[in-house]
This record gives C-alpha cells, sequence and structure tokens, in this order.
C-alpha cells in the first residue's frame, strides 16, 4: 500500500469525473464521498482528519488513487501556490464570499449545462482570488451563450458576478 503523506494533493482524473456523473457502482458509497470532495486544494489530511475514522479515509483514498480515479499532484506543479495559500489563511471573510460566490455560481451553471457543467465547476473550485474567479466566470459565459443563448448568457453572469440584471 502506498502510504500517502496527508499534505499532498489528489486531483479528479478524467475516470473520476466520469464515475461521478454515472454513479459508477464499482465505487463503495464512502469512496464516492471522498471522490466528490476530491477538489485538487484540500490536502489528503483535509479530506481524512474530519472523517469519523481518518485511518479508513485515507485508506479509501488510496484505493481511489491506484484504481486512476485520482492522482497525485507533483509538488513542483501544486494547484495552489505557497504564497496563495498563505494569503487565503490570512483573510477569511474574502474567502468566505469567494466559496459563496463560486458554490452560487456551480448551482446557475449545473441548471443550465446540466451533468456536462461538472468539469467547467471544478475550474471554478480552483479559483483563489475574485480576479481569477471574475475572469473563469467570463471565459465560462462565452459557453453558455454557444449552448444556450446571448440572453442566457448575460444572465448567468449578471447572477454569477452579483451585478444587478440589464433591462
Amino acid at each position: 500500500m502506498i502510504e500517502l503523506d496527508p499534505m499532498s494533493v489528489l486531483h479528479k482524473t478524467e475516470l473520476g469525473i466520469n464515475a461521478i456523473k454515472v454513479r459508477d457502482r464499482a465505487l463503495s458509497p464512502r469512496q464516492r464521498m471522498l471522490l466528490i470532495l476530491v477538489n485538487g486544494v484540500k490536502s489528503i489530511g483535509d479530506l481524512s482528519n474530519p472523517m469519523p475514522n481518518p485511518d479508513e479515509a485515507r485508506q479509501l483514498l488510496t484505493e481511489l488513487l491506484n484504481a486512476g480515479f485520482v492522482h497525485m499532484l507533483t509538488p513542483d506543479k501544486p494547484m495552489v501556490t505557497p504564497i496563495a495559500a498563505e494569503e487565503m489563511r490570512k483573510s477569511s471573510q474574502p474567502v468566505e464570499a469567494l466559496k459563496v460566490s463560486i458554490k452560487r455560481t456551480t448551482g446557475l451553471l449545473e441548471v443550465l449545462l446540466g451533468p456536462s457543467s461538472e468539469a467547467m465547476c471544478l475550474q471554478l473550485e480552483r479559483c483563489i482570488t475574485r480576479d481569477e474567479f471574475v475572469l473563469r466566470v467570463e471565459k465560462l459565459g462565452d459557453v453558455v451563450a454557444s449552448v444556450c443563448s446571448k440572453k442566457k448568457a448575460a444572465d448567468f453572469l449578471d447572477a454569477a458576478l452579483g451585478r444587478a440584471p440589464n433591462p
């Protein structure tokens, strides 16, 4: 068995994303729950410590890793830089506001685009600054416009960015 470093970060693979979409029966309910929580930002310690049995959670994460549902991010390419992580720890209010915005926007995407929005939602969840979030939402507005309509894209941007809708 691979010994997981509690500071390591896991990221869903394409196989993992698809397993969630189709409710792959090869996953136990606990594996599925942990796979859903894997977001490319939370460390293995962050994922396993809140669980009733952290050792079992680490075992399940190892199984997901060995089965190819997740992969470990390489230390030279972290999703969250040490400076960004330190900024997040220093200012909890902006982080909480950003989390609320991300949650609201992922909900909007799920309503507009259905299950095909999962990869886009994962991109949003990786945002660590408001500026990064705004840039990503603006790009997603183009996707919504191409799939739905320009009106729905404008409504999406207004709602996601907390702007008053244009008449």
